[in-house]
This record gives structure tokens, C-alpha cells and sequence, in this order.
């Protein structure tokens, strides 16, 4: 009995062991930023399938950067759309803070490449967290009370 005892003993202690390693230890932080970098991945898989809308999802309604809303954030990547046939992202860095954060990165427009956020464009740097979700929101982006 004793014997038998010890075996389920070291079974569930196995078990547990098993369960420990196995979990996911990611931060809050890193799953944030991993987010992020998962919209920017869609984004650059959506542009290379010329899908407008699913460039647009990931943009909140009150968009604003450099005095351009939704509206020409839309427009503008239709012009992108229409000049350029591959985007890519890369070198992602995310600064957080609270429920906004920044992404940098390099992004390729065929052979034009852009540090961003730039004073050109940086229209894809700029995420507010709300609801659930992060969203592109640009650099005058303001909270509504």
C-alpha cells in the first residue's frame, strides 16, 4: 500500500511539474507589445492583398496625426495602395505607457524606406488601448472624457 501510494505521489508531483514549466510566464507588458506587433503584421499582410478595409479596422474613429482624421488616413492609403506594391515592417521596437504606446520600425514601400515615425509619415506609430483593443490613433489623438 505504501508502495502504491508513493507511485501516486510522484505521478502528481510530475504532473504538477509538467503544469508549472509549461505556463505561460509572458508579462502584461510583452503581451501588449506583442499585440501591436501583431497589427502591424496584419496591417503589411492586408496591404500586400489590397484590402483596404482590413488596413482600416485597426484604426480608431478619431483618428488624428499632423491635422488629418480617419477620413485621410483612408485616402492615404488608398494612394498607397495604388503607388506601391509590397510593405514591410521591420526592426519593431514598442514603447508603452499606460494605454498608449509608440512603435518604431522601419518600413519598406518597394525600395523607399522610412525610420518611423517620421515628420513624413509616423501616421502608423501612434496606439491608444481601449476596450479591449489597441487602435491606431496618431499623435494628436485626444481622449474624449
Amino acid at each position: 500500500m505504501l508502495i502504491k501510494t508513493m507511485k501516486y505521489l510522484l505521478l502528481l508531483l510530475s504532473v504538477m511539474l509538467i503544469i508549472l514549466i509549461s505556463c505561460d510566464t509572458t508579462s502584461p507588458e510583452e503581451l501588449d507589445k506583442n499585440e501591436i506587433i501583431d497589427i502591424l503584421d496584419s496591417i503589411q499582410s492586408n496591404f500586400n492583398f489590397d484590402d483596404l478595409d482590413g488596413i482600416m479596422q485597426y484604426y480608431h474613429p478619431l483618428f488624428s496625426h499632423n491635422g488629418d482624421d480617419y477620413d485621410f488616413e483612408r485616402i492615404r492609403w488608398e494612394i498607397r495602395l495604388n503607388d506601391y506594391d509590397e510593405l514591410v515592417f521591420e526592426d519593431i521596437e514598442i514603447t508603452l505607457n499606460g494605454n498608449s504606446a509608440r512603435a518604431y520600425f522601419l518600413m519598406h514601400l518597394d525600395e523607399t524606406i522610412t525610420d518611423e515615425p517620421s515628420n513624413e509619415n509616423g501616421d502608423i506609430s501612434y496606439f491608444y488601448y481601449e476596450f479591449g483593443d489597441w487602435k491606431l490613433c496618431g499623435k494628436d489623438f485626444v481622449v474624449l472624457p
